[in-house]
């Protein structure tokens, strides 16, 4: 292979190869040798009195792969001499910091990887100790967190229409839960911190002065009344939304007790089969395909309940898409509530009770038509780090480790 070959696959701009020595299935030596005479001293920042003063040693040092070959580049460790400053140095390559044993380029190669995946993995992967990469990793993650969480909240603190996002997320169900802040315009995760109660929310809002000198026009979070509680207490004048996913779960929730209270009802084979299919009753009509509808009018045939309820839930997806205002909003509300009061059913009149309590929330949707659908699958990205690195332990890493996964595509 050609010297100018090579160097254009390197990529190393202050160095030339001047011979491959080996050449095996697995690894590629390449002798380089630095493009300039000289090198500028470190005290006076010039290079006229620097003179070579001998050579200790050849440095070799691990670079990216090409063709699935390990690259070791083997560079002199010249040692200079600048008679002006009466100091003597070493020649600095600006590919690889003094002293280390890899490029900056391999290094960050490794770091990506283990970014997506684990330190185990990506040592493996590039054939390195696996304690190492851990530690490199440990130093990026913390510069790389806070690095981009301050990007984050310098974002939203500079906008004008800052729309935030409330919601909580498991680390064992039932058990122990954190609460994530959320820039819905911003497309960013803010925080994190431990505890979902009022008691631990309000501790959170004490302790960051950050948090508190938002000024958001709008907060969208679930049904939860310690949440809504938390959120008037700091932010009076933002508008407090009911997020449309978890609204729309309680009708669809009522649906479907109705298809369980008359599925005892039906035949063998009408019962196996509205059991089968009992999911196409949660989506729209609309998004469902032709064969899909077809299959979805054959379960609503076996029950007049069945199929009134689900002309109620149709409705109410189509208030929140079509209402055009507030004002028209709460009228269509009104209907669509006399509607499910006339289906006479305990599971519709739980849910139409909880929509009644909620009404102003819910209206505000129309005020401000945010949603925590992007926090939602931000959950699932979390869910998946969590399995991935079998719930950390170490709170702070666990913490910094979030906010690069989530954080990492809108800023990095």
């Amino acid at each position: 292979m050609h010297n100018q070959y090579t160097d254009f696959l390197l990529r190393l701009p202050d160095v030339k190869t001047k011979q491959v020595l080996e050449i095996n299935e697995s690894t590629l030596h390449i002798e380089v040798t630095p493009i300039a005479v000289r090198q500028a001293c470190p005290c006076c920042q010039l290079t006229e009195h620097v003179i070579r003063k001998g050579q200790n040693r050849v440095r070799r040092i691990r670079h990216l792969g090409v063709g699935g070959q390990r690259i070791y580049l083997l560079v002199p460790a010249i040692r200079l001499f600048c008679k002006s400053c009466d100091c003597g140095f070493v020649w600095n390559y600006s590919f690889v910091d003094p002293g280390k044993r890899y490029t900056k380029a391999f290094e960050q190669q490794a770091l990506q990887t283990a970014r997506v995946a684990t330190v185990k993995q990506s040592a493996e992967l590039h054939f390195l100790p696996n304690s190492t990469l851990h530690h490199k990793h440990e130093q990026w993650l913390a510069i790389e967190s806070k690095r981009l969480q301050k990007q984050g909240w310098k974002e939203a603190a500079s906008m004008s229409k800052l729309v935030l996002g409330i919601d909580d997320f498991a680390i064992r169900k039932g058990q122990t839960y954190n609460t994530g802040i959320h820039n819905l315009r911003g497309e960013t995760l803010l925080d994190i911190f431990p505890g979902r109660r009022l008691d631990e929310l309000r501790i959170y809002a004490k302790q960051s002065p950050a948090f508190l000198a938002l000024r958001p026009v709008a907060v969208v979070m679930d049904l939860a009344p310690y949440y809504h509680t938390w959120i008037r207490e700091c932010f009076p004048e933002a508008i407090r939304v009911a997020d449309r996913f978890h609204v729309q779960r309680y009708v669809v929730e009522a649906v479907q007790s109705i298809r369980k209270s008359i599925t005892p009802t039906l035949a063998p084979q009408a019962k196996a089969h509205l059991k089968a299919k009992h999911r196409l009753l949660n989506p729209r009509v609309e998004s469902l395909s032709v064969e899909k509808q077809e299959e979805l009018r054959d379960i609503l045939g076996y029950s007049a309940l069945l199929k009134q309820a689900h002309a109620w839930k149709e409705s109410f997806s189509r208030w929140y898409d079509c209402s055009p205002n507030v004002h028209t909003a709460k009228q269509w509300l009104h209907h669509w509530l006399v509607q499910g009061k006339q289906i006479q059913h305990p599971a519709i009149m739980l849910c139409l009770k909880t929509i009644k309590n909620w009404k102003t929330e819910i209206l505000n949707y129309h005020r401000c038509r945010g949603t925590n659908a992007a926090v939602e699958g931000r959950n699932n990205r979390i869910k998946a780090f969590q399995r991935r690195h079998y719930f950390t332990r170490n709170r702070e890493r666990y913490v910094q480790g979030l906010l690069v996964e989530c954080n990492y595509a809108h800023y990095g």
